[in-house]
C-alpha cells in the first residue's frame, strides 16, 4: 500500500470491546490486535483515521477516557466519533423499539451525533456529554501535542491538518464563503506528497536490501510517482 502511494487510511475500529464488536456481528480483528496493526500501518508511513461509536450496550461511562486514552497511546492522527443509531429497518431498531428504548421519531436527529435511544449502562445525557467530551479531548492543544508522529519530518503537515480540521471551524466557514478552500489545503496536500515520496523511495530499498539478504528476488516495482 505504502509502495503504491497510500498515505493514509480511514479505519472503522468500531469499539475496543470485544463484547460489542459480537453483538453488532462485526467480523473484523478483535481490539487487542489494533494496536499491532495500526503500528504496522505506521511503520510503513501510513496515517490512521480511527473510527469509533460511543453507545454500546457494553459500554459504561468509562468508555470516553479509556478510548481516547487508547487513541493517544497509538498516536492516531486523527479519530472520528459516532453515536450509536438505530436507523429504521435495522435489526438495532427493531431491537431498541421492542425493549421500549427509542426516545423519539424525530429523523433528523437519527445522524449519529445525536443520543436518540436509552443506553443500557449510563444515562443519555453521560452518552451525549461523553460523545462532546471526546472531541474536545481530542482536539486539545495536549492531545494534539501527544498524539504527533514520531517522524519529525512529518510534524509540520501533521500539525496544521490537525489544528485545520476541528479546531478550525470558524476558519473554513470564511475560506468556503471567499473560495479559498484550494488555497489553504493544498500545500499541505503536496509537502505530505513531497515526503511521503521520499519516504517510499527509502522504503523500496529497504525492501529490496532485505530481498537481497534473503537471497530471494525483490518483487518490490518503485511507482514512481
Amino acid at each position: 500500500m505504502a509502495l503504491a502511494g497510500c498515505t493514509g487510511v480511514f479505519v472503522g475500529f468500531e469499539s475496543l470491546s470485544g463484547a460489542n464488536l459480537t453483538d453488532a456481528r462485526k467480523k473484523t480483528p478483535r481490539p487487542e490486535e489494533y494496536a499491532k496493526r495500526v503500528a504496522l500501518l505506521h511503520d510503513h508511513g501510513i496515517q490512521v483515521n480511527g473510527s469509533f461509536v460511543l453507545g454500546f450496550d457494553h459500554d459504561h461511562a468509562d468508555c470516553f477516557a479509556e478510548l481516547v486514552d487508547w487513541i493517544e497511546a497509538q498516536r492516531l492522527e486523527c479519530a472520528t466519533f459516532h453515536i450509536l443509531t438505530p436507523y429504521p429497518g435495522t435489526p438495532l431498531f427493531r431491537q431498541f423499539e421492542a425493549e421500549g428504548r427509542l426516545l423519539h421519531r424525530d429523523w433528523s436527529r437519527y445522524d449519529t451525533s445525536h443520543v436518540v435511544f436509552q443506553p443500557r449502562h449510563m444515562q443519555v445525557e453521560q452518552l451525549a456529554e461523553g460523545y462532546a467530551w471526546c472531541y474536545r479531548r481530542l482536539f486539545s492543544h495536549r492531545s494534539i501535542w501527544h498524539r504527533r508522529p514520531a517522524d519529525g519530518r512529518a510534524l509540520l503537515p501533521y500539525l496544521a491538518m490537525s489544528y485545520l480540521y476541528k479546531r478550525s471551524n470558524w476558519l473554513w466557514r470564511q475560506l468556503i464563503e471567499h473560495r479559498l478552500v484550494h488555497r489553504a489545503w493544498r500545500p499541505l496536500v503536496e509537502l505530505t506528497r513531497r515526503r511521503h515520496l521520499t519516504f517510499r523511495r527509502q522504503l523500496a530499498a529497504r525492501c529490496e536490501a532485505h530481498g537481497a539478504a534473503d537471497g530471494r528476488a525483490s518483487s518490490v516495482v518503485s511507482v514512481g510517482v
